[in-house]
């Protein structure tokens, strides 16, 4: 593991911040942090949602996805062009009290950035893991959020050959889903192979629920229940008379609902015993589920809509920007992350971030944040406020 450059408290002004004065006290929540990844250029910043205003502005190795890191106080920003992995620290911390945890706010910096390995890509945190593909050699960086913020550490484990991979890190062994060679392999944490699952051909796309972890195939969906120590497998088929290249290639999940969300063709497809597509009124671009279990959807035309995750029906649906351009080589989509009761989605051609209320759907600020806003990952953390 390679540690490129750490950024201190000390030397934040020296890595292009522009700070506002830390936020004072108050009863209530605070409603979190925003991190705005740059689509074209490699600028994060930081929008505080109390102060609806930017808190931080960091030059970084390139653009990047960004995505919340267990605990809500960091988010990785991962460079794939540039080899290497950016960690921000989010400005929200957590103080111990004994019986209580306090709040304490404080200005965001690039905590580290760091070099997991070439062209690293998809990432996925669950519990307090965090894992990172990387593509160029087929290793797998294997965090743990708890030491965030102690140390940049990590492991490494080999896979073997470069390929476009979907990791799941979980206690005590590691699942790397294989888009070229079609198999998901198993690891310890300390990088021995104990064994793998054939079957799942173009395998792209990974989500966790208790203890059963599905993956995206080209013809159904694999999927993994954890048995004891290990692991067993059942493969579910598309539909019949499913058109050629339609298929699930993201898939997202909710603790509390007894089924996966995937996306598939024009619409989305639940994912339990079988597979059941859900019609939308456009292709979905990005979709999440929020605190609540509201199923989230941003669509192709420019809208973004609430659904009934169980049934798939349309709850409400808003107009939020114009009809977005099918991703390729070079293209910026725009970004959403949730919060609590929000939404947020950015907006690349005008430089704007949109704050959306969910209950009813309805725009409540912009934020212009400049250049090609593209991903967004939302920080919060729960503690007590004087």
């Amino acid at each position: 593991m390679e540690v490129l450059r750490m950024f201190p408290w000390t030397a934040m002004v020296a890595a292009l911040a522009v700070l506002a004065p830390t936020a004072s006290g108050g009863e209530g929540s605070h409603p979190g942090r925003l991190v705005v990844a740059d689509g074209r250029t490699g600028l994060l910043q930081v929008l505080d949602l109390e102060k609806g205003e930017l808190v931080g502005r960091f030059t970084v190795p390139g653009p990047a996805s960004v995505y919340t890191a267990p605990g809500g106080q960091y988010a990785f920003a991962v460079h794939r062009e540039q080899n290497q992995v950016s960690i921000v620290y989010g400005g929200l911390g957590l103080e111990e009290h004994g019986d209580h945890q306090d709040l304490v706010v404080k200005n965001p910096y690039i905590w580290a950035t760091v070099h997991t390995g070439p062209k690293p890509t998809h990432l996925k945190g669950f519990g307090d893991l965090v894992a990172i593909y990387n593509d160029g050699n087929g290793s797998i960086a294997l965090f743990d959020a708890r030491r965030l913020g102690l140390s940049p550490d990590f492991k490494q484990i080999a896979t073997g050959s470069p390929d476009h991979g979907a990791p799941v890190a979980l206690p005590g062994v590691v699942l790397a889903g294989s888009l070229n060679r079609g198999v998901v392999e198993l690891y310890t944490h300390g990088g021995r192979k104990v064994t793998e699952f054939a079957g799942c051909p173009r395998l792209h796309g990974q989500a966790v629920r208790g203890g059963s972890v599905a993956y995206g195939c080209a013809d159904g969906v694999l999927l993994l229940e954890q048995q004891g120590r290990g692991f067993t497998a059942r493969k579910l088929a598309n539909p019949p008379g499913t058109p050629e290249r339609v298929r699930v290639g993201t898939l997202v999940a909710y603790p509390k609902h007894p089924f996966f969300i995937g996306n598939f063709g024009q619409g989305l497809a639940r994912v339990d015993t079988a597979i059941r597509p859900i019609p939308l009124p456009a292709s979905p671009v990005r979709f999440d589920f929020d605190r609540e279990g509201l199923l989230l959807v941003l669509t192709s035309d420019g809208h973004l809509h609430t659904l009934e995750a169980p049934t798939g029906k349309v709850l409400a649906s808003l107009k939020v920007s114009e009809a977005i351009a099918p991703g390729g080589e070079g293209a910026v989509r725009p970004g959403l992350a949730l919060g609590e009761g929000l939404a947020f989605v950015s907006l690349s051609n005008s430089g704007e971030v949109l704050e959306v209320a969910l209950k009813p759907l309805q725009v409540k600020r912009r934020f212009q944040v400049g250049g090609t806003p593209a991903s967004l990952a939302w920080l919060w953390v729960a503690g007590a406020r004087h």
